[in-house]
């Protein structure tokens, strides 16, 4: 029997795809790999071409593609991000501003936004990962992001496979 969610995802037109996998990683670069990859043969399919996709991204891409997060410490843009950063949504005022102050001298040493993937973490975990990071430098920075960037990206891809199956 075939995967509902892989046929509809095969099946929808290429802006209606392109318009949902940007939502799983920002990136066009990320989003045209994996429209070239179609018609995705199964489940396991699609999740190779995800993570090539993501493997093939270069600095520049990931850089890019930073850009377009929002500062984990602004208030959730979407069902995904209120999920991811559960965490944070409960924190307080006080404990926040220490957060967009960690979030501002990273933003100054590396040019982007922080970007973790950060369901499940609580704010201190958060806070140390910051702290942690922000002493690399951008070429390993832009690595270790690009990892979070790709765990975010999963996360966001299994969502959106779970809504093709109730959709089908």
């Amino acid at each position: 029997m075939p995967d509902i969610a892989v046929v509809t995802l095969n099946a929808l037109d290429e802006s209606a795809l392109e318009k949902e996998l940007l939502i799983c990683t920002p990136s066009r670069t990320w989003a045209t790999a994996m429209l070239s990859a179609r018609p995705y043969v199964d489940r396991a399919d699609l999740l190779a071409a995800a993570a090539a996709a993501w493997r093939s991204m270069t600095s520049e891409d990931v850089a890019m593609a930073l850009e377009s997060y929002l500062p984990l410490s602004d208030p959730p843009d979407s069902a995904h991000a209120a999920a991811e950063h559960c965490a944070l949504v409960a924190s307080s005022a006080g404990r926040l501003a220490v957060l967009r102050e960690r979030e501002s001298r990273y933003r100054a040493r590396f040019g982007f936004p922080v970007v973790i993937a950060a369901e499940g973490l609580t704010l201190d975990h958060i806070l140390a990962e910051i702290d942690r990071r922000v002493t690399n430098d951008r070429v390993d920075e832009l690595v270790v992001a690009q990892r979070h960037m790709a765990a975010i990206g999963k996360g966001r891809l299994a969502t959106l496979i779970a809504k093709c199956e109730e959709d089908g």
